[in-house]
This record gives structure tokens, sequence and C-alpha cells, in this order.
């Protein structure tokens, strides 16, 4: 495995270091001080399987440059290793693999490997007959599911639509606990959910959509728990 541990203080990448190499395996480990560097190294053709991230440096904010590893090695796992929790929304919107606060632990990095590992197990499917051709999605490729009439409408993030002739109800029960419902005919996959407001929220995809008035604090409640979970366990 290839490893980027981005940090601005040389004995927080010397600890990060040691509790990597406490782990029996495979690795080639660089270290980085400032995201600039990372950047470039990508840029010219470096690849990493994991990037361990500070968000808070002196310069820079970790953050950005973990958009920016996401943008141009999308295959790249990242985890956040800081100092607050303030970011945990964030780093979930960016689909992290763990957000780790200082100071690190051993179990800490271990966990980060296990979900690295857990990134290939089997992902939950759907099946659906469209035309009397059987088409299976992957959940997690899923964005919204949507009530059109008497068909419901699948949008995926790879820009594929799906329209069938199946009640939304029916289909909805189809989904895993990924799915919430924030609306009448609206059911969205929270891992494609980037911002949660007290009235609203906005997708992946740059839609917004207005929360169930009567139902708002329970979808609230329900996403950031289902965050929490998925950052810490």
């Amino acid at each position: 495995m290839t490893i980027a541990i981005l940090d601005d203080d040389l004995n927080e990448i010397n600890k990060i270091q040691d509790l990597i190499f406490n782990i029996q395996g495979d690795y080639r480990v660089e270290h980085f001080q400032s995201g600039r560097a990372l950047i470039e190294a990508i840029n010219q053709g470096e690849t990493f399987d994991l990037l361990l991230c500070d968000i808070f440096m002196e310069e820079e904010n970790g953050m950005d440059t973990a958009r920016e590893v996401r943008r141009i090695s999308p295959q790249t796992g990242i985890a956040f290793i800081t100092c607050s929790r303030e970011h945990a929304v964030d780093a979930f919107s960016m689909d992290a693999l763990h957000y780790v606060v200082k100071p690190v632990q051993q179990q800490d990095i271990i966990e980060v490997f296990q979900r690295m590992e857990r990134k290939t197990d089997p992902r939950h499917i759907l099946a659906i007959l469209i035309n009397r051709t059987m088409n299976i999605l992957y959940q997690d490729e899923i964005i919204r599911v949507e009530s059109h009439g008497h068909n419901t409408v699948i949008s995926c993030a790879n820009n594929s639509v799906y329209s069938i002739r199946k009640p939304f109800y029916e289909l909805n029960k189809m989904l895993d606990d990924s799915f919430i419902q924030i609306k009448k005919g609206l059911t969205l996959n929270m891992h494609h959910i980037i911002r949660m407001t007290f009235r609203e929220c906005v997708t992946r995809d740059g839609f917004t959509y207005l929360l169930r008035r009567d139902q708002a604090k329970e979808i609230r409640e329900r996403y950031f728990a289902f965050v929490r979970q998925e950052l810490t366990s």
C-alpha cells in the first residue's frame, strides 16, 4: 500500500509513521508538510492508495487539499487526522474513510486500514426490470428516488436516470438504511447529501430540497446520527 501523510508538524508525521510500521504489511510511506507539495507530486505521476491528512495547518487548510486530491486522484482513500471535530460533516461529504481526533493511537491506524479493506466488500445492489431487461444498480451510486405519476425515477451519480413502472413505496422498501425520505415522493441517499440545514439539504450533484416541515427535526437528527455512525463505526 502506498501512503501519503500530510501534516506540517514533523513530530506528528514521525509518530504516524511509527504507528504504521508497527502493523505488519508492505507499505511505502511518503510525507508532505504542505498541500502544494502533495498536489505537485500527484500531478507529476505519484499515486497513493491512502492519504492521512491533517486539517489545521499554519498556512493551509487540509480540507481544501483533500478536495483537490479527490478531484485529481479519486481512487485515493482519505482519512483525516486532526485536532478538532469541527469538520467531521465536511469529511463525511467527501466520503472519508475515517476522522481521527489527535492524539492518534495505534488502534486508530488499524481502523483506517480495516476500512480500506472494507471498501472492497460486496456492495448492496438494486435489481430493476425495465422493458423486460434486468438492470443491476449499486445502491451507493443512487442519489435519489422520486415519484413521477405512476412511475418511479432513479437518478444515479454517473448521470444515469431510470424510470420504472413500480410504485414509489414499493421501491423504497428495497433500499438499504442509507436512504431517507425527506418529503412525500422523494427519498435521498444520505451518502450523497453534502449539506443539511434547519430547513433544507443539498445533494452532491447540486440540487437543494426543502425538508418536510412536520418531520424536519427527525430528518436532521437521523442524518447527523448516520454521519456519526459512518465516521466512528
